[in-house]
């Protein structure tokens, strides 16, 4: 947990971890199964799809595989686009759930919608932190930008990249995979930023250019390059709300769940220095650096006492 403040960010970051441990080995097995199969046919031009399922599906349990279209019809590019376009929409989700989530437990007055939006972010968030948390940016804000892949200064860059791939995905669900008015503006929009330096990346995701009313070209290359670009939001944002009262319930809640005893600080200021920055690292946070504002956060919550 040390990594982000928020639980949710935690679970947000494992879901994409473990959307990739599974499409991987997929990618990986289709593409054996792929060689397999046109290597059998080759040799065996007339077997049937009935000889294909007894030799490759049996004990599988899955029934009413093509294979003769599946790798007959399909070349891997093809395919791999297929899995792109999975990927796509396993990935969009985890970032609308883990909005969905915060808002739920903490944020209660969070407008999602204008998180999504590059040209709304910024003023939502400075709109959430105009409730601060001084203990809480004191304690741990700059410890956290220390941290791999944040990069908030450059989120307008960011979210614009999001629009673009949430767009096609949008596209994808409603539109008969074609783009409409929304991708192609949205790209228009992103074509500035789409360079290295904005997106503080060293490959930007791949992404051709959508033309309106036709299908759109999505590469697994490019989708794995906008999860990094994802998991920099999510990270970033994370930093940023920490630094409001809302998030004060997430750290009183974890501090709660680990420390079921009201514990008693130690009379030596230094020991109970000592002892606080122990108790909080005990809940997944990194050590307070203003441990005195953290001291009286905590008796005054009676989470301490004297």
């Amino acid at each position: 947990m040390i990594d982000v403040f928020f639980s949710a960010t935690k679970k947000a970051l494992g879901n994409i971890t473990a959307t990739y441990d599974t499409v991987w080995p997929t990618a990986v097995g289709l593409w054996n199964l792929r060689c397999l199969v046109n290597g059998v046919r080759k040799e065996y031009p007339t077997i049937t799809e009935a000889e294909l399922a007894a030799k490759f599906s049996l004990g599988s349990g899955i029934h009413g595989v093509n294979y003769k279209r599946a790798f007959g019809e399909h070349t891997w590019e093809q395919q791999q686009e297929k899995f792109a376009w999975i990927l796509l929409n396993s990935t969009i989700p985890i970032f609308e759930e883990w909005l969905e989530e915060l808002k739920r437990d903490y944020f209660h007055d969070m407008n999602i919608k204008h998180l999504q939006f590059p040209k709304k972010v910024k003023d939502e968030i400075d709109r959430l932190k105009k409730n601060p948390s001084t203990v809480l940016s004191n304690s741990f804000h700059s410890t956290y930008l220390g941290k791999r892949e944040r990069c908030y200064s450059k989120i307008v860059a960011l979210m614009h990249c999001y629009r673009v791939f949430k767009e096609a995905r949008n596209c994808y669900m409603h539109n008969g995979s074609k783009a409409d008015t929304k991708l192609t503006n949205a790209y228009a929009e992103y074509s500035p930023f789409a360079t290295p330096e904005a997106l503080d990346v060293s490959e930007v995701p791949e992404f051709p250019a959508p033309v309106l009313g036709e299908e759109i070209r999505l590469s697994l290359r490019g989708v794995v390059g906008f999860s990094y670009i994802l998991i920099k939001i999510l990270v970033s944002l994370d930093t940023e709300l920490l630094c409001t009262a809302n998030a004060e319930g997430e750290f009183i809640s974890r501090y709660k769940e680990k420390h079921t005893l009201l514990r008693a600080l130690k009379p030596d200021a230094d020991k109970a220095k000592q002892q606080v920055s122990q108790y909080v690292r005990q809940c997944g946070f990194p050590t307070p650096l203003a441990v005195d504002d953290l001291i009286l956060f905590l008796l005054s919550h009676h989470l301490v006492s004297r």
